[in-house]
């Protein structure tokens, strides 16, 4: 929301954010969604087949909830020293299966498909 108007890419885009503290009426681009059943309750009535989760929590809860089934990783030529996993703790393997690799202006960018 802090893009505001001039820098807003989702125009157009069904914009809908997990939040126990963000007030319903925040702004008027977005539903707002408690819950992750809520949420996932709306994008199966709009008939919503792909969405982008953004956040690693709110990834963890579409993967905890068996909605992914695919991955885009991006890999930056960087060692960092210390931080999070990827995907945090989950609470068993998920198997993936490669698909693709491109170099993607420096980055390797690796497409998986989730195997069921």
């Amino acid at each position: 929301m802090g893009f505001g108007e001039e820098n807003w890419h989702y125009d157009g885009r069904h914009v809908g954010v997990l939040s126990t503290t963000l007030p319903e009426d925040a702004d008027p681009r977005i539903t707002v969604y408690r819950d992750m059943d809520s949420l996932v309750a709306a994008l199966d009535n709009r008939g919503i087949k792909h969405v982008y989760p953004d956040g690693g929590r709110l990834i963890q809860s579409f993967i905890r909830a068996g909605r992914v089934n695919a991955f885009i990783i991006s890999v930056a030529p960087v060692l960092i020293g210390a931080g999070h996993r990827l995907f945090g703790e989950l609470t068993e393997d998920v198997p993936l299966h490669l698909d693709s690799v491109a170099d993607v202006g420096g980055f390797a960018q690796l497409r998986y498909s989730v195997e069921k």
